[in-house]
């Protein structure tokens, strides 16, 4: 029963970001990048659930970003970059004591290297959209979005998790 209902809890999630993402917050005239609430989302599931449950997340996540108009790049480098940033967030923490100041930096350290690893590897597949010149202003402002988006999502995404999924979490 716990995996449906773990199952049905980070699907809600992940779709929800990403609609959020995709029809309210890319419109929107943000200075840099648009900010990554889905990878904030999925540096949640990935904190309160561990590597497997965050690396599906992070999977399904980004092939929904990758397959959303207005699907331009490489279908799979959203869902590879999130699928690594769900799995080595699961794996920071052993216990269950997480500080809300270590998993924003995290999170923020995670969406900066998102970033550069969307554009190395687009780059490295010829995408022509990838502009080196903004990289750096995409790293510097997705990084702040992701830092200031965690610092209530982590903590919300952690007590919903243990609301629906008590006995996933012994203490």
């Amino acid at each position: 029963m716990m995996d449906v209902r773990r199952f049905i809890l980070v699907g809600v999630l992940v779709v929800a970001s990403v609609v959020i993402e995709v029809t309210v917050l890319a419109p929107l005239p943000f200075p840099g990048a648009t900010p990554g609430l889905v990878l904030v989302v999925v540096a949640g599931i990935a904190f309160a659930l561990g590597p497997v449950t965050g690396s599906a997340a992070g999977f399904s996540a980004g092939l929904l970003l990758d397959l959303a108009p207005p699907a331009a790049g490489t279908i799979g480098i959203g869902a590879l970059t999130l699928t690594v940033v769900g799995y080595a967030l699961g794996r920071v923490f052993e216990s269950d004591d997480r500080p809300v100041i270590l998993t924003t930096l995290l999170t923020a350290a995670a969406a900066a290297l998102s970033v550069l690893a969307v554009a190395g590897l687009g780059g490295l597949l010829g995408n022509p959209r990838i502009r080196w010149d903004e990289v750096l202003s995409m790293v510097i402002t997705s990084a702040l979005y992701a830092a200031l988006l965690a610092l209530p999502l982590v903590p919300f995404i952690r007590a919903l998790c243990r609301r629906v999924l008590p006995e996933a979490f012994p203490r």
